[in-house]
């Protein structure tokens, strides 16, 4: 029971909240935190990598370059160039490897070479007091120890390194093989020193750091260069490239290999400074930075271990202080909103219960000023009132349900005046439709369907018969219910005067006159201010000895079926009365000669823009063709219900939202004299 007072608590709902929200700063600040950690990281080991890779290439190519110079001195040397034009002068072979005796002297490993292209003897010096006693052999092509020799003639036009195995001294060296020419620029031999490898890999690729390393790779990837003795070992014995170690076998993902691929390829290409890029090499994760020793064609790849040159432990101390200083803040937050808030909205709510149980006397002291002061005075004063309320609730019941009452008989007393007038008004309004009994007398067979949307409403048909002619009309009014019921009237009236004094035999003279007359009735050209209003139109005079039909309308349309099918004669588009259309506009007369056999249809807009269907749309002219087509063998006197049944059906639940009339007649066969 008390823990579940407290957990419906306030303060304890506060004190969840404000932990819950403090969880989820902490993980996102840690999430925060190790992603810049992570971004920092990665940007300084890049930096690291990319000097580093600068540093080994300078280191690599000063301890490269004296041999190198060197080298290509002893193969520019005049003396061994005499020697090597005419190897078997006794005099310039003792002078040649005097120079030679020096040159060995002075390379790091103290040994150098001499190759002589036409008698494809090689001379080597290595070791001390080598001039007594040099060592030659044969070079020969079909050896592949000697494919070194014949690929930097074939290839090579100024020097290159390679890393071989030689057997005439038994060793592994990196040597520098430079071409030897005669004056005219010919080929003639290959000169040169070289380097242990135990000494190369000392100079050139042992990290100054531990989690540095360097690896020295040609352009093809093979190593020429690794701190595993080893893979030198296995690349110098290695005759045939293929079986070589390259940079991209240290690797099993083929991403990696990919990606330094790339690099190398776009170095060789020409693009300077230092490609930086994360790989997998060795077993484990290193950022990798590639650089160019485009003096000798070489590339150092540097790889530095990212987790082991700094780690993100270094920023776990600020993190813990920013943690703490955030709990120290919600803390105290925490302690103010309890004292300032949750204190006396307790003391509230405990109140709230005094009065609930029907003590209306608790009265809390007011001693503050700020938004809680203002509620605590609000509840005093509203405990003041409800027990006022309380006190004469019964009376003031009594007062207001005798108000209401007498309100409610009045409220339904007029209610009842307003139907009864509704009610009276419809039938004003349908006397004036012509009687059945009249349009018998005239018609072969007809229909009509009369739906106000309310008790009236704005539409009407007209009839009114002349000794030699008939007028049949369908009329849309604007408005509906009382305002349309009166614009209807109206317009009956002015459409009676007008066939009565003017004329009845021309429907497009009386759509003309009646917007006349109409205009000047409302006053709608002379009063600005007056509501715009008028109506559609659809009109048929009837020659009761021709047997001749003269159609004109204003907005509506008049449909015939007949033995071809059905066909619409549309009205014009200028609407009578509205101040906006143009008065004094002629209509057109259209002329039906024989209407033998034809049934006449007009409809007012209600039923056409009657909505249904899933979305709402109207009902519309194709579906109304087509529902006059497929009724059409049936009576023009059952035809009524089964049009409304047909629109009922489209509308389904929605509520009618138009005045719907629709008239449908078929004259009979005039007598023949």
């Amino acid at each position: 029971m008390i823990l579940r007072r407290y957990q419906n608590s306030l303060r304890a709902r506060l004190n969840l909240a404000i932990a819950a929200v403090y969880l989820v700063a902490v993980l996102g600040s840690l999430a925060f935190f190790v992603l810049a950690a992570r971004a920092v990281l990665a940007d300084f080991a890049q930096r690291i990598a990319v000097k580093q890779a600068l540093l080994e290439r300078n280191r690599i190519y000063s301890a490269i370059e004296r041999e190198v110079t060197l080298a290509r001195t002893l193969a520019h040397d005049p003396v061994i160039r005499r020697w090597v034009l005419a190897e078997d002068d006794q005099g310039a072979k003792a002078q040649a490897f005097e120079q030679l005796d020096n040159y060995q002297h002075l390379f790091r490993d103290q040994s150098c070479f001499v190759a002589v292209d036409a008698s494809k003897r090689y001379y080597i010096l290595t070791g001390p007091a080598a001039a007594a006693r040099p060592q030659t052999m044969i070079l020969d092509p079909a050896k592949p120890s000697d494919h070194w020799y014949f690929h930097t003639m074939d290839s090579v036009e100024d020097f290159a390194l390679n890393l071989d195995y030689n057997t005439a001294i038994n060793a592994a060296k990196v040597w520098f093989n430079v071409v030897i020419r005669d004056a005219s620029g010919r080929k003639i031999g290959v000169g040169g020193g070289g380097v242990d490898i135990t000494a190369f890999i000392r100079d050139v690729v042992t990290p100054m750091d531990k989690d540095i390393s360097a690896i020295v790779v040609d352009a093809s990837g093979v190593i020429q260069a690794h701190a595993d003795r080893a893979i030198m070992e296995h690349n110098a014995s290695a005759v045939d490239d293929a079986k070589k170690i390259t940079l991209y076998s240290l690797t099993t993902d083929p991403e990696s290999a990919a990606r330094l691929k790339r690099a190398l390829a776009d170095l060789s290409a020409g693009r300077e400074g230092v490609e930086a890029f994360p790989v997998i090499l060795g077993g484990g994760r290193a950022l990798a930075a590639v650089s160019a020793i485009s003096e000798i064609g070489w590339f150092n790849v540097v790889l530095v271990d990212v987790s082991r040159v700094v780690g993100d432990r270094v920023f776990w101390p600020l993190f813990v202080l920013i943690m703490a200083s955030l709990l120290l803040v919600i803390v105290s937050i925490t302690y103010l909103i309890g004292r300032m808030v949750v204190a006396p909205l307790v003391g509230l709510t405990r109140a709230s219960k005094d009065m609930a149980a029907g003590r209306y006397g608790v009265k809390l002291p007011v001693t503050r000023g700020d938004e809680i002061g203002q509620l605590t005075a609000s509840f005093n004063l509203m405990t003041e009132q409800v027990r006022d309320h309380t006190e004469n609730l019964e009376t003031r019941v009594r007062t207001r349900t005798a108000e209401l009452t007498v309100a409610n008989e009045e409220l339904s007393e007029s209610r009842q005046r307003i139907m009864e007038s509704l009610r009276y008004a419809r039938s004003i309004q349908r006397a004036v439709l012509p009687g059945r009994d009249a349009l018998d007398a005239v018609f072969a067979e007809h229909m009509e369907l009369y739906q106000p949307r309310d008790l009236v409403g704005g539409d009407l048909y007209f009839f009114r018969e002349f000794p030699d002619h008939v007028l049949y009309a369908v009329l849309d009014c604007t408005g509906h219910g009382v305002p349309g019921a009166f614009m209807a009237m109206t317009i009956h009236a002015v459409l009676g005067h007008v066939t009565g004094v003017i004329g009845h035999d021309d429907p497009a003279v009386i759509l003309r006159e009646t917007d006349r007359v109409l205009r000047e009735t409302l006053g709608l050209a002379a009063d600005e201010n007056v509501l715009d209003c008028g109506l559609e139109i659809a009109l048929c005079c009837y020659n009761r000895a021709t047997g001749g039909l003269v159609f004109a309308g204003a907005g509506l349309s008049l449909f015939i079926l007949g033995p071809g099918g059905l066909r619409e004669i549309k009205g014009d588009r200028q609407r009578l009365g509205f101040r906006q259309a143009f008065a004094g506009r002629e209509y057109t007369a259209h002329v039906v000669g024989d209407t033998r056999g034809l049934r006449f249809y007009a409809t007012t807009d209600g039923f056409l823009d009657e909505g249904g269907g899933e979305k709402g749309y109207g009902f519309g002219e194709k579906r109304f063709g087509e529902m006059l087509l497929a009724h059409a063998a049936i009576p023009m006197a059952a035809q009524a219900a089964l049009f409304e049944e047909t629109l009922s059906a489209h509308r389904g639940e929605r509520k009618q939202r138009d005045d719907i009339t629709l008239i449908g007649f078929a004259f009979k066969t005039p007598e023949r004299p």
